[in-house]
């Protein structure tokens, strides 16, 4: 595990020195970020969050990011708005001058403003939907999350750890984090998949892309 950490950090650095001595560092957003907490069997230590990965407590979500674009995203700068990993796509498309298409539903956010620092009081993402697999498990709404299954309620600005269940004294925001959750049910479902959620594709005859003589494929066509 230490060694792994050891391989990122140097492969980042190696990524970045390319980058300046190419001298596209003023044309360039880099993104260094985890798909989830960290594995505590494994060495990782998420604190002060609690959880780990493969659950919806924060430990398990809530993971480091940072954004690197010299004169585009402020140095030395923190955000505490609501981002996910779903947010890259429409933000690179923005970025790039594209339209995320308008024929589907997209379920991540453009959050320049937020790298940029620019969001001010009008965040692109005020709820977040914890699922695990087809079940939702916990909801959010700005610092309030809300978990399913036993009804704690915590306040992520002032508990991060998720220690202090406070559901008894805000009956009115967990009535509404329970309205978020009926509206889920409607579309991606709450418990397998609702009406919402688009069938999978399927590929007639698929072909890995490495072929059994080793080469790799220019294409995705299959191979007779």
């Amino acid at each position: 595990y230490g060694d792994w950490v050891q391989e990122v950090d140097w492969s980042v650095g190696q990524v970045l020195a390319a980058i300046r001595d190419l001298k596209l560092a003023d044309n360039t957003l880099v993104i260094f970020t985890s798909d989830n907490g960290g594995a505590m069997r494994h060495g990782a230590s998420n604190g002060p969050l609690r959880g780990q990965k493969g659950q919806t407590l924060e430990g398990g979500i809530r993971v480091p990011t940072i954004a690197w674009w010299p004169t585009q995203v402020p140095e030395g700068t923190s955000a505490a708005e609501i981002t996910s990993m779903m947010d890259f796509l429409p933000t690179f498309v923005h970025l790039a001058g594209g339209k995320v298409p308008a024929e589907r539903k997209i379920d991540g956010v453009d959050i320049w403003p937020v790298l940029a620092g620019t969001a001010g009081k009008a965040p692109p993402r005020e709820n977040f939907y914890y699922f695990r697999g087809l079940q939702l498990q916990a909801v959010r709404s700005g610092p309030w999350k809300l978990h399913l299954a036993g009804g704690q309620l915590y306040h992520l600005g002032e508990d991060i750890g998720e220690a202090k269940n406070v559901a008894a004294e805000n009956p009115a925001v967990v009535k509404e984090l329970q309205q978020l959750v009926a509206a889920m049910d409607s579309d991606l479902g709450v418990e397998g998949e609702g009406p919402g959620v688009r069938p999978l594709g399927r590929v007639t005859d698929p072909q890995p892309l490495i072929g059994r003589d080793g080469t790799i494929r220019a294409g995705f066509a299959p191979q007779k």
